[in-house]
C-alpha cells in the first residue's frame, strides 16, 4: 500500500514538472510574439510585463512555494525557466535570423541558479522567523524593479500590485505572517532604493 502511495506521488511529481515546461513553452512563445513593433505599439503593457523580470519570478515563486518538497521546487522552476528561454530564443533564432549571444549566456547562467533560489523559497510556507525574510524576497524584487524601470507607469503599476497580492495571499499560510512580511518588505525596499544597488541588475545587466 505505501509502495502503491509513493509510486502515485512520483507521478504526480512528474506530472507537474511537465506542466511547468508546458507553462514555460507557452509563456516563452507569448513573451516573444509580443516582442514585436505592431503588438507593442498597440499594446504596450504587454511588452511592460513580458519585457520585465516580474512575471517570471511571479510565476517561478508559485510554481515552488505549491510544491511537494525543495527537490520538487527546483525541477519544476528549472523546467520552467529552461523550456521558457529555450522557445524564446529558438524561435529568435530560427524565424528571426538573430542570435543574441550575450543575452543568451546570461539568461542560461539565470536558469542553472534558479533551482537553488527555488528550493530556498519552498521554506517561505514553513512556520519559521526567516520564511517571512524569504516569502518577502520576490514581493522586494518586483517593487524594486517597478521603482527602477516603470515607476512613471500606471498600468504596470496596477499589474505589479496584482502580482504582489497574489504573493500575499498565497504564500503565507497564516494571516497573521502578513504584516511582518509587509515590513520587512517596506524596510528592505527602501534600503535599497537608498543603496541604489538594485539599478545595476535591472538597468544594465538584465537590458532593460
Amino acid at each position: 500500500m505505501q509502495c502503491k502511495y509513493r509510486k502515485n506521488k512520483i507521478n504526480i511529481e512528474c506530472h507537474s514538472i511537465i506542466y511547468s515546461a508546458i507553462i514555460g513553452i507557452f509563456l516563452g512563445l507569448v513573451a516573444k510574439l509580443v516582442d514585436v513593433p505592431r503588438i507593442t505599439g498597440e499594446f504596450p503593457i504587454l511588452d511592460d510585463i513580458f519585457g520585465r523580470f516580474g512575471i517570471w519570478i511571479f510565476v517561478s515563486t508559485l510554481l515552488a512555494v505549491y510544491s511537494n518538497t525543495p527537490l520538487h521546487a527546483a525541477l519544476r522552476v528549472f523546467s520552467f525557466f529552461f523550456t521558457m528561454i529555450l522557445t524564446y530564443y529558438a524561435y529568435t533564432i530560427l524565424f528571426l535570423g538573430f542570435f543574441p549571444k550575450s543575452q543568451i549566456i546570461l539568461w542560461s547562467i539565470i536558469s542553472l541558479i534558479t533551482p537553488i533560489c527555488a528550493s530556498a523559497m519552498w521554506y517561505a510556507r514553513e512556520n519559521k522567523s526567516i520564511a517571512n525574510i524569504l516569502a518577502a524576497l520576490p514581493i522586494i524584487a518586483l517593487c524594486m524593479e517597478w521603482y527602477i524601470t516603470g515607476r512613471d507607469n500606471i498600468l504596470l503599476l496596477v499589474a505589479y500590485l496584482c502580482m504582489i497580492v497574489c504573493l500575499l495571499i498565497y504564500i503565507p499560510q497564516k494571516v497573521k505572517r502578513y504584516l511582518p512580511i509587509i515590513l520587512i518588505t517596506a524596510a528592505m525596499t527602501l534600503l535599497l532604493i537608498k543603496i541604489g544597488c538594485m539599478n545595476v541588475i535591472f538597468e544594465k545587466l538584465l537590458n532593460i
